[in-house]
């Protein structure tokens, strides 16, 4: 028993007359009535009754009709996945991210380009720390990361990364700042500031490249709250807890009492970096990283 019979077998039942079946099949008339008799067999029961007038279903044939045209959509679906699959047009991609890559505009639209060419592919997207990322990557919880640097290179060691976006940094302060109305801020002018920063651990992300230009800039910065989420630290800006350094991308996260200045005398990019496993074999996965990768950067 083989889907070439159950083919034969609908098409004989929706004609119910064995010559124009055979025609419309492509097959002769006795090659038809042999491959029905041996389903017949198979099956230990009698589908069709015949007499030299007509030809009409048993009771038995009509219900395992309704099964066999069920069976035969769910293989053709099960092909046309696979098929799909292979292609890159289906499937499911599981994305990790740092929350401000959520604010750069070009990789949201990308995103929401790559989403409608591929209807059958579902993207999740995960918040998760820099580090837990990375990790997920290799061991193939996650497809893709989206981190921030600085990245110690033994983190990316077994991985693949390239730049995403490039970014500057700039100052984040409260609206009430004394150094709010200037057009940009010195850094060694925040020196006597309560600083907001996030929760990465050491030689990791904007956690790390915080103290890396406050040191450059001659102190070291009096850290008094660190957060895991970019919108909880606005936030607090916001609120007078204290200013921290963003990327630029973050600007755009417009809360009441907050304002965001360039750092003067100071040229300090910020990458977002993709990061996916070495000769990845989803074609699904390799789509989307090749549309990310292909994608033309203005300059920074």
């Amino acid at each position: 028993m083989d889907f070439r019979q159950f083919r034969y077998f609908v098409t004989a039942a929706e004609e119910l007359h064995f010559a124009r079946a055979a025609e419309k099949l492509g097959i002769a008339q006795p090659a038809l009535s042999q491959q029905i008799k041996s389903l017949e067999e198979q099956l230990g029961t009698r589908l069709f009754l015949r007499t030299k007038r007509r030809v009409e279903l048993t009771e038995t044939g009509s219900a395992f009709l309704q099964e066999v045209r069920s069976t035969l959509a769910q293989a053709e679906k099960a092909v046309r996945v696979a098929r799909n699959m292979a292609r890159g047009e289906a499937g499911q991609i599981d994305i990790g991210l740092v929350g401000s890559v959520m604010y750069e505009s070009r990789f949201t639209h990308q995103l929401k380009a790559y989403s409608k060419e591929h209807p059958g592919v579902r993207i999740s997207l995960h918040e998760m720390p820099i580090l837990t990322q990375i990790d997920a990557v290799r061991s193939q919880h996650l497809d893709i990361a989206i981190v921030r640097d600085p990245i110690p290179d033994a983190a990316l060691t077994d991985v693949e990364h390239f730049i995403l976006s490039t970014q500057r940094l700039v100052a984040a302060l409260p609206d009430e700042h004394p150094l709010s109305a200037c057009p940009a801020v010195r850094l060694i002018d925040l020196e006597d500031d309560a600083f907001l920063a996030f929760t990465d651990p050491a030689g990791v992300g904007m956690g790390q490249a915080l103290l890396d230009e406050c040191r450059n800039a001659g102190f070291e910065p009096r850290i008094t709250q660190k957060v895991s989420e970019i919108a909880t630290l606005i936030s607090l800006v916001a609120a007078g807890f204290g200013v921290s350094l963003v990327a630029e991308i973050v600007s755009h996260l417009r809360l009441p009492g907050v304002c965001y200045r360039p750092l003067e005398g100071i040229d300090a990019p910020s990458n977002l970096i993709v990061v996916h496993r070495r000769f990845e074999r989803s074609a699904t996965v390799r789509t989307l990283l090749d549309t990310i990768r292909n994608r033309k950067q203005p300059p920074f």
